[in-house]
């Protein structure tokens, strides 16, 4: 049997893989639930804002939500973790919507199916246990999570469970985290079953023992009492007697607010309810991440790939989850271009929560803090121009153009200017011209990491993305009678003006530092994808095809790497000022020498923009997930990561990092239905 498989059905894992554990991402627009291949995860709200529901360990796999199955002296998880029993045999099947666990212990087989309803602020647990052996088994049951209940993973839960007490209702069948003072019921978690027993210490829980052999499910002694002050959690104690071949079911709902827990038991009083409402989920989101397009592609692993995960992680990015506690300004509006395609409505919204974090200035936020706290409000030039080219894709796929006279206020005042207002505010801001007809990077551009050019060092690639984000402008307010006082030609004849200057005669250098030092130009013999691909991305090729022409095969020929295409080359081995935070980097990770994902998809879709299929098709290999080998990438093979190492140490080459976090797939989806399937036959070739 394979390690993995993805189908129709999501992507299989059949081993229980330690090195790293490979997770999914299951939100319904109010809350989210990250769950790993071993059992491990965290849940939050969704809505602004959000509160961390569970509690998590980023270090090691072992907090999550774990089915204990004691069967005599033997202790097991279908999870395989936290117990780390050796099993018979062990799936998980990650699929949009679900996560579901199947594996077998002496003739015991136990599966544990995590899910979220389609709406509704809770998540859904289903279990069931069969005895598939030839006499009868005395088993216990013992599902167990850890409460937060909290704004962020930046607390010490014990601290925070001083102000909060637990407690049992519904005649035993539901276990109660609540704040002292109000009683306000912080979290919940509720059986259809009726337990034997149930515990809401952590302490009492573990005793003596671990996570891997707790004491209270060792004795089979727990202490059903109330208890305050440790960290909270919740674990239900079924004592079973089954006979050869007979099932036992149960589901658990977890979640926060009383409201919501009556809603769930309300709505989910039988089991049968339970199992319809996954049906709903799965069948859900088949039709929502279902493209007729894709169907064209003969690789039946790619055809999957693409009705499934990749649509899937655009989802789940949107949805705030994957991004967890902050938002950046730039990613919501790329998420917003990519939902452009399968969901109007969700685009929509992103953008529509982007106005007010700008400043009347034009300023934008780099990022907004979800749980209330502090924002990012470093001064990155190009987040401005990204709104544009979001709203223009909306408008492009069918959305309604109405939005443009749309009010909304500012993050530094209240008082509403349309959204053609906002955005001609931004570009103002934005258009800042240095000494070199290049506009002014501030604390950075699109690549965080090249931090040490100074505010007033120059990016050439900012003239790039202006020039598009200003045309996009100008061509929503000319077709929809709206006006913006911008000199367009005026402004895009100087920004190619500036960005001609930075072409070396083989390739564009990247910015100039603000002490007149050039980046990636023929002195330092280093090249970056960005401008290369961009010259083309923004337009600028229609007015010199040549030098397209020649900057792309220059990418070509410096960035090419077996996993994709590197962001620059060579990489900066130690750390140069001048530079920033990019030449901190080890050598081979994320921005430094290293197949950025993001900026590896740019590449994509400028091959594809200039007709170049082959080229494309190429590094649309080296992108797809699936096509690595997990041994090597230990990335999960059914998502996009952020980044692949460049393997300046070769031992390192491939690794991936960052799984989920990334706008490659919503580039990805760009590109294949803007231009891959208007450039193929009526069959697509992988």
């Amino acid at each position: 049997m394979s390690m993995w498989s993805l189908g129709e059905g999501g992507f299989t894992i059949n081993q229980p893989l330690e090195y790293r554990p490979w997770l999914n991402y299951l939100g319904n627009g109010e809350y989210g639930l990250r769950i790993s291949h071993l059992g491990d995860g965290y849940a939050t709200t969704l809505r602004e804002p959000r509160k961390v529901i569970t509690n998590y360990d980023f270090f090691t796999p072992n907090k999550g939500r774990f089915l204990y199955i004691q069967d005599g002296e033997s202790l097991w998880t279908p999870s395989f973790y936290p117990v780390k029993q050796s099993l018979d045999s062990y799936s998980c099947t990650h699929r949009p919507g679900s996560t579901g666990f199947s594996s077998e212990n002496a003739g015991v087989l136990g599966e544990s199916i995590h899910f979220l309803p389609r709406t509704g602020s809770f998540e859904i647990w289903y279990m069931k246990i069969q005895n598939n052996s030839d006499r009868v088994k005395q088993i216990q049951v013992v599902p167990q999570l850890e409460f937060l209940l909290y704004d962020t993973f930046a607390v010490d839960p014990v601290y925070y469970s001083w102000y909060t007490n637990s407690g049992i209702e519904d005649g035993g069948h539901t276990i109660t985290i609540f704040k002292t003072d109000t009683s306000v019921v912080y979290g919940f978690c509720s059986s259809i079953s009726a337990p034997q027993g149930w515990e809401s210490s952590l302490v009492n829980f573990r005793g003596n023992g671990d996570v891997q052999r707790p004491q209270g499910v060792m004795s089979r002694q727990f202490t059903g009492r109330p208890s305050a002050g440790d960290p909270y959690i919740a674990a239900f104690q079924f004592i079973l007697e089954l006979e050869p071949g007979q099932v036992w079911e149960n589901a658990l709902f977890i979640g926060e607010g009383r409201a919501h827990c009556e809603d769930a038991r309300k709505r989910f009083s039988s089991l049968d309810e339970v199992k319809d409402e996954l049906q709903e989920v799965h069948a859900t989101w088949e039709k929502r991440l279902f493209r007729k397009e894709h169907n064209r592609i003969t690789d039946s692993q790619f055809r999957n790939y693409l009705n499934t995960f990749m649509p899937y992680q655009m989802y789940q990015q949107s949805e705030g989850l994957v991004r967890s506690t902050f938002r950046g300004f730039r990613d919501v509006a790329q998420d917003a271009m990519g939902m452009s395609y399968y969901d109007l409505d969700l685009a929509r919204a992103l953008i529509e929560s982007l106005p007010d974090k700008q400043c009347k200035s034009g300023r934008c936020l780099r990022q907004w803090n979800t749980g209330g706290g502090y924002h990012d409000e470093r001064d990155f030039r190009d987040l401005p121009f990204w709104l544009p080219l979001a709203v223009g894709r909306y408008i492009e796929k069918g959305g309604d153009p109405s939005i443009l006279g749309s009010t909304f206020g500012y993050h530094d005042d209240p008082e509403e200017e349309t959204l053609v207002q906002h955005m001609v505010r931004g570009l103002r801001y934005g258009l800042e011209f240095g000494p070199h007809d290049l506009l002014c990077m501030g604390k950075g551009d699109w690549n965080d990491a090249l931090s040490g050019m100074g505010s007033k060092g120059e990016s050439l690639w900012l003239n790039q993305i202006a020039y598009l984000s200003l045309q996009t402008l100008d061509d929503m307010c000319s077709r929809w009678g709206y006006s913006h006082g911008l000199e367009v030609e005026a402004l895009t004849d100087r920004l190619y003006r500036g960005v001609l200057n930075g072409w070396t005669g083989t390739w564009f250098f990247r910015g100039i530092h603000e002490n007149g030092t050039v980046l990636g130009g023929a002195e330092d013999d280093r090249i970056f994808l960005l401008p290369q691909a961009w010259f083309t991305i923004s337009g600028m090729d229609k007015r010199n095809p040549e030098i397209a022409g020649v900057a792309l095969d220059s990418m070509l020929s410096r960035c090419d790497n077996e996993s994709g295409l590197l962001i620059c080359d060579p990489g900066f081995p130690e750390f140069n000022p001048l530079v920033g935070n990019l030449s901190a980097l080890a050598p081979g990770m994320a921005e430094n020498f290293a197949v950025y994902n993001h900026a590896s998809a740019f590449g994509i879709y400028a091959l594809l923009k200039a007709g170049r299929l082959g080229d494309a098709q190429r590094f649309i290999q080296r992108l797809l997930p699936f096509k690595k080998n997990p041994e090597q990438s230990h990335s999960e093979p059914y998502v996009l990561v952020n980044y692949y190492n460049g393997g300046f140490y070769p031992e390192k080459a491939g690794r991936g990092g960052i799984p989920w976090l990334t706008s490659t797939v919503s580039w990805l989806a760009m590109g294949l239905f803007d231009y891959y399937y208007v450039l193929t036959e009526e069959e697509v070739p992988l």
